[in-house]
């Protein structure tokens, strides 16, 4: 009997189509500085090896700046395999065995970090495929996966159409267990420094290239002024220990963007650290399902 081989593609595109059918928005919710979107089912049925395999084909370039899975890039082959997989150990460890404080560190700062912005990424993916609350319209534009956990700079840049108008949505992932609020704080300064106009050069260089990928009547729209004149400011936030996300946040309350736009994106984890083993352990299994 012959046993049948799926594509990688079809294995990425299942995936996302699963995350599709289980994770879900909730409408946005106004408070006195921000609005909350909840986001609910990612530890649902095998999301979190949905999550896995949407975040090595990622890192494998099969996600598009266009925000369309393509097998155009997909590394393929053996040595692409050995890569992939020295990439995916490397960000996020050989096992889920943390013996040492050290390697505690490792998992809440650079491997949970690193997940959480990737669960992020793929919430901004499942956007541009149908439209959810996390923008006002529909993300048609969305720049790569950072390939390091400690890249500094803007965790997610995107860019979104409602009426044939674009917008541009600037995100920032804080992954944390215990101290949501704190991580929001710092969440909130890095676009207190957009506004300064500290991250000018990196969202210039991302809009050009998001220009090319657009529709030619969209185009034109695409200049600086666009993302200091029509842009949504999304910080995400994955976590596990209650915290009250309406509460007013002073500094978010005095950014320039309207109160609508300034969306804080959270993700409730039940078991905050069996979902990033789950996702780690997809990961791991993944790389021979993606790179062939």
């Amino acid at each position: 009997m012959s046993v049948q081989v799926v594509a990688p593609i079809d294995i990425l595109e299942a995936a996302l189509d699963h995350l599709g059918q289980v994770v879900q928005f909730s409408p946005a919710v106004r408070g006195p500085s921000h609005v909350v979107v909840t986001v609910t089912g990612v530890e649902q049925s095998s999301a979190p090896a949905a999550f896995g395999r949407y975040l090595v084909g990622a890192l494998a370039g099969a996600v598009g700046i266009d925000a369309q899975l393509s097998e155009q890039l997909l590394a393929r082959g053996v040595d692409r395999r050995e890569e992939m997989r020295r990439t995916v150990l490397s960000l996020i460890g050989k096992s889920n065995d943390f013996p040492t404080e050290e390697d505690e560190l490792f998992r809440d700062m650079r491997r949970n970090a690193w997940m959480g912005e990737g669960v992020g990424h793929a919430l901004l993916m499942l956007s541009a495929r149908h439209k959810t609350t996390c923008v006002d319209g529909q993300i048609c534009a969305l720049a790569e996966v950072h390939q390091t956990p400690t890249r500094q700079g803007l965790d997610s840049v995107g860019m979104y159409v409602q009426a044939d108008v674009l917008g541009v949505a600037i995100g920032e992932n804080k992954t944390t267990c215990s101290y949501a609020s704190k991580n929001l704080g710092e969440a909130i300064k890095l676009f207190v420094e957009v506004e300064r106009g500290v991250h000018g050069p990196d969202l210039r260089a991302k809009l050009s290239a998001f220009r090319y990928v657009l529709p030619s009547h969209l185009q034109d729209q695409v200049k600086d002024a666009l993302w200091t004149d029509n842009a949504s400011y999304l910080p995400m936030i994955v976590y596990q220990d209650e915290y009250d996300f309406l509460r007013e946040r002073p500094t978010l309350a005095k950014l320039g963007q309207p109160l609508e736009r300034r969306r804080v994106i959270v993700v409730r984890l039940s078991g905050f650290h069996a979902f990033f083993d789950a996702v780690a352990d997809a990961m791991r299994a993944a790389v021979e399902e993606v790179v062939v």
